[in-house]
């Protein structure tokens, strides 16, 4: 399977190269984070120092540019060609002068005299002068860095431009060819050998490139390929050689993952699990996936708690090539996400073009690939249709459908919805495969769902937000039961399970639940404004003993129904419902505990319309 991801990022990084508005680094580049420019003059003496980026809300966001390739830190000296930290270009740290920053600061003029020492070319000097001239005690007191000491304290980047330059000095073509000549003339001994990947025979690359935008990493250069202790490796061989993998293949596979990781359109976060989308080819299909998968993954719940997934909306930032294909697009989509049926002449598109959904989640220095599909454009379509479907449940207007990312937060604890890391992550990776491959939901995640239903209590001081039978914890429930039926081949309890209340279903677990739901409302008619009621203290023991529950709530009911004003309404449908049951049994397994808490919820809604209609 690895190799399967790599060559698909490979052949993604060769589609990227060769379009320019995709904007992805050559082979001795990459893409970095800049927070600051010093402008220096010819003389190398430092006129200004500007913030690059922008704020959003109390962030700095540094600006993302192409600048030259960078090292692979670990617990070592190392320094940077024209971009990297304070420690290194102006030898303080956190504003501090240290034996260790000024080592530092040694090392980045070294290296900056070995790769610019031969080039004429007015920037390339101005460097030079400047490593030349300043020294670390220059910095107090200087007033044009003190403007920016918070960000270069940080940690941020810096880089150069000449006086009077439009363009950074890593920019310039002398400079450029400099370091590519510097690149291909140094470097580590590498050992030549057949690439897994591609093919072909070149060199190895020892270490491979770190992968940014993973949420949740601890390290800032996790990798997705490598051996660093004994007990990875294999005959006697270290590192990289392990699974051979091209310079060229390894540079282009994580320069393709990076692209894709930082890209909001092509990347979502689920728990832990950052998953990104892509296409074989640019077009309408890859417009179209992407606008699905995005409402398929989602985000948790429409009221994001703060510091929780990034939102998602399905249209937003759309790249589509035309008005007429993001008019078809958006069609489409809304048939799509109301899980109806799509014929190929709506689509008009190619059926076969390859699409890929990658999950990835942080491990110690690593990245862990969560969960991996590549099928074609209309098997994905199809099979993200029927989840659709299956989800598909009556709800208030205010509702969307339900995404994976609200389905997992469902299964956290009211309590302890202030991080996305709270997610258990082992429900990412089998819901995402059910929900692409069509296969069964997770068990694990119904069960889930279920306890949280027996657990969570309503909260009293807001008494109209349900927190036990959900609109997202119903619609799972019902996907779970729907698929299970069909891929069992039970078509009579598959066609039982409908979007709305079914008056038809004769299940028990069905029926003991909307019997459940009158007996409430009877309740609450005997008692209006009342904040508990049966539910909070009876509904985990009548979902799964009813024969000790039910008895004693009828009985309490008869009483409800003679105080309230309407209680032979209600009285008529408890009837109704009593009629089709024979019993009450002593136990409801797992899936008649589903059923009882989709008959709640239909139930529930179903007097909640009526309230509505008769008013």
């Amino acid at each position: 399977m690895g190799v399967l991801i790599l060559n698909a990022l490979v052949e993604l990084y060769d589609r990227l190269v060769a379009d320019p508005k995709a904007d992805v680094a050559q082979p001795g580049y990459c893409a970095a984070n800049a927070s600051v420019v010093l402008v220096i003059t010819r003389g190398g003496r430092i006129t200004s120092a500007v913030p690059l980026g922008s704020q959003q809300g109390s962030r700095d966001i540094p600006l993302k540019l192409k600048v030259p390739d960078r090292v692979k830190r670990t617990s070592g000296d190392a320094a940077n060609f024209l971009c990297d930290n304070a420690e290194y270009f102006l030898g303080v740290q956190g504003g501090e002068i240290s034996e260790r920053s000024k080592r530092r600061f040694d090392l980045a003029r070294e290296l900056h005299r070995r790769v610019l020492g031969p080039v004429a070319d007015e920037g390339a000097q101005a460097v030079l002068t400047f490593f030349d001239s300043w020294k670390p005690e220059d910095y107090r007191g200087n007033e044009k860095l003190e403007q920016v000491s918070d960000v270069l304290s940080s940690g941020g980047n810096i880089v150069f431009r000449v006086e009077g330059d439009s363009m950074f000095v890593h920019e310039r073509s002398a400079i450029r060819r400099a370091w590519e000549l510097y690149k291909a003339s140094t470097g580590p001994e590498v050992k030549v050998g057949q690439c897994l990947i591609t093919g072909d025979w070149g060199p190895i690359a020892r270490l491979h490139k770190s992968i940014s935008g993973i949420a949740g990493s601890k390290t800032a250069q996790p990798t997705l390929v490598s051996f660093n202790f004994a007990a990875a490796e294999s005959y006697g061989k270290s590192q990289g050689n392990n699974s051979p993998v091209g310079e060229r293949a390894a540079f282009a596979y994580a320069t393709a993952l990076n692209w894709l990781t930082t890209n909001e359109r092509h990347r979502m976060v689920m728990g832990d699990t950052t998953v990104v989308f892509w296409a074989e080819r640019t077009g309408p299909e890859e417009d179209l996936l992407l606008d699905v998968l995005a409402c398929a993954v989602g985000s948790y719940a429409q009221n994001e708690p703060e510091g929780g997934a990034e939102g998602v909306d399905a249209t937003k930032d759309s790249a589509h090539n035309d008005e007429e294909s993001a008019l078809r697009v958006r069609s489409v989509l809304e048939r799509i996400t109301r899980g109806q049926a799509v014929t190929e002449d709506m689509i008009g598109f190619d059926q076969d073009l390859r699409f890929f959904v990658l999950g990835l989640a942080p491990n110690v220095a690593r990245v862990t690939v969560r969960s991996w599909n590549a099928n074609t454009f209309g098997a994905l379509l199809e099979h993200v249709r029927q989840h659709f479907s299956d989800v598909a449940l009556v709800a208030p207007e205010v509702e969307r459908p339900v995404s994976a990312g609200r389905l997992l937060w469902e299964t956290v604890p009211a309590a302890s919805r202030r991080k996305r890391e709270n997610v258990p992550s082992g429900f990412v990776g089998p819901l995402m495969r059910a929900i692409l491959e069509g296969s069964m939901y997770p068990h694990s995640l119904y069960a889930a769902v279920l306890e949280r239903v027996r657990s969570d209590s309503n909260d009293p001081e807001v008494p109209r937000v349900e927190r036990k039978v959900t609109y997202p914890r119903a619609a799972y429930i019902k996907a779970y039961l729907k698929r299970k039926a069909r891929v069992t081949g039970n078509k009579t309890l598959e066609e039982a399970l409908t979007a709305m209340l079914n008056a038809e279903n004769k299940n028990r677990g069905y029926l003991l639940g909307r019997l459940f739901a009158l007996l409430e409302k009877a309740q609450q008619d005997a008692n209006p404004g009342i904040n508990t009621t049966i539910k909070d203290r009876y509904y985990a023991s009548a979902s799964a003993t009813p024969g000790t529950v039910f008895p004693v709530l009828l009985r309490l009911a008869q009483h409800h129904i003679a105080k309230s004003e309407y209680g032979g309404y209600v009285d008529r449908l408890i009837e109704d419902v009593l009629r089709d049951l024979d019993c009450f049994p002593a136990h409801l397994n797992l899936d008649d505990q589903g059923l009882f808490a989709l008959g709640y919820y239909h139930q529930k809604d179903a007097l909640y319309r009526k309230a509505e209609h008769l008013s």
